[in-house]
């Protein structure tokens, strides 16, 4: 298990979670492409999967769309 950031105070956070587990790591990847956020847990075990992502709080919002959009339609299309 690799450990991720730390928040830190005044930053906003997001918290996703998914079914099927796996729906995690693809939403995580887009968020991260979208905006400059810092990855503080992905967990893709079991049969949900859950998501912390910190930052300023308009980079927090690009990113939860970007993984709200990815778990929404995870084809891509």
């Amino acid at each position: 298990m690799s450990s991720g950031s730390m928040m830190i105070p005044g930053e906003s956070m997001f918290i996703l979670e998914t079914q099927p587990a796996g729906y995690i790591v693809y939403a995580a990847n887009q968020a991260e492409k979208a905006a400059l956020i810092k990855l503080v847990n992905c967990w893709a075990v079991g049969a949900y999967g859950r998501l912390t992502l910190s930052g300023k709080e308009a980079d927090i919002e690009e990113a939860a769309v970007a993984a709200i959009a990815a778990v929404q339609n995870p084809a891509g299309t």
